[in-house]
């Protein structure tokens, strides 16, 4: 077969080429994975530390987030324990400080136990007016949980993010080399030149990723990259590595077959692009998607709404959980969910 050669003296221009698809859905998961991972470390590192100084001051110190609170001792009055029960038939109690006036402080939630010794060392503090000093801690020993969903959502965030970002191809020294330079999220982080003599052709190698967390009946992320074909058949690959999608690259290949002249051929990148289908998702699909999305999204927004509460300080770690919050954070989350998931697994072109 004989080719044509293009006339690169004269060609010119640039190509975009990008930006690759991720699986957004796993990256969504892993997000909550590492939110989940903070949520969990906040509450295993949570403390309260209670002291208090006969005929002087008591301080309450909390340690997420690191706060601290001072009255008179005079003003403590009584301490009582007040037990919630969670659906599965485990209790906890917090120890509830009764001040003046009918004020209370609510310490960190610990065993039933734990909060009825404490409430006891409370009382015969304020009895016997005696030093009182108590320390309360979070349940530390779910600390290596945080860990492993902060290992497991880093690895599953990089699987779904492999090839993040985009290239600008521009054609330099007069038609002579092609420059391919990487963007990151807008940041350049790589240049590199390809030489242009002799092309004649620009193909593309399609391939599959490499991924972990792949679930039952996944099919690996396609994959491909351009490769510059000489007239001896002899390819030039423009990266090393593939990156994810399919139509990225037939659609850069076609735009830069165009840029330097190269006349269509049947078969080609051209028809390539033009076969593929529109992505659609199941309708059964889209509703379970929806379904989690909600599910997920209701206990993200509560979650971010009360690590949010607690860092602007209108919250604590042992407040109850109101059903205000509920219908705010979690109806929020929820609402929130649902629509990124349609928005997810709507009909659109091949990526």
């Amino acid at each position: 077969m004989v080719f044509r050669q293009p006339a690169l003296h004269r060609a010119s221009g640039s190509v975009g080429y990008g930006p690759f698809p991720i699986r957004a859905a796993r990256l969504l998961f892993s997000l909550l994975l590492l939110f989940g991972a903070i949520i969990v470390s906040i509450i295993a590192l949570s403390k309260d530390h209670l002291a208090c100084t006969p005929g002087a001051r008591c301080v309450l110190t909390r340690a997420t987030p690191s706060r601290t609170t001072g009255f008179p001792m005079s003003a403590l009055r009584d301490a009582r324990v007040d037990i919630t029960r969670g659906s599965k038939g485990g209790s906890q109690g917090a120890v509830v400080l009764v001040l003046d006036g009918g004020h209370q402080l609510s310490l960190q939630k610990v065993s039933p136990e734990r909060a009825a010794e404490v409430a006891a060392i409370v009382r015969a503090g304020i009895a016997g007016e005696q030093r009182i000093d108590v320390t309360l801690r979070g349940p530390w020993w779910i600390f290596p949980l945080a860990i492993g969903m902060l290992a497991m959502g880093l690895t599953m965030a990089y699987s779904s993010t492999k090839g993040l970002g985009r290239f600008h191809l521009e054609i330099t020294r007069g038609g002579a080399a092609l420059r391919a330079r990487r963007f990151v999220l807008a940041i350049p982080v790589s240049s590199h030149e390809v030489s242009l003599e002799g092309v004649a052709d620009v193909r593309v190698e399609g391939g599959t990723l490499g991924e972990m967390w792949l679930g039952k009946g996944e099919a690996p992320s396609p994959a491909g990259r351009i490769v510059l074909v000489d007239r001896s058949g002899a390819a030039r690959p423009l990266t090393e590595a593939a990156f994810p999608g399919q139509a990225v690259h037939l659609r850069a290949a076609a735009e830069l077959r165009e840029l330097l002249g190269i006349e269509r051929e049947r078969h080609g990148v051209e028809e390539q692009l033009a076969s593929l289908p529109l992505t659609r998702t199941p309708i059964g699909t889209r509703i379970a998607v929806a379904w989690a999305g909600m599910t997920v999204g209701a206990l993200a927004g509560l979650g971010i709404f009360g690590l949010a509460g607690v860092a602007l300080g209108l919250l604590s770690t042992s407040d109850p959980i109101e059903t205000w919050s509920l219908a705010v954070g979690g109806g929020g989350g929820a609402i929130a969910g649902v629509a990124l998931a349609l928005y997810l697994t709507r009909s659109r072109p091949p990526r």
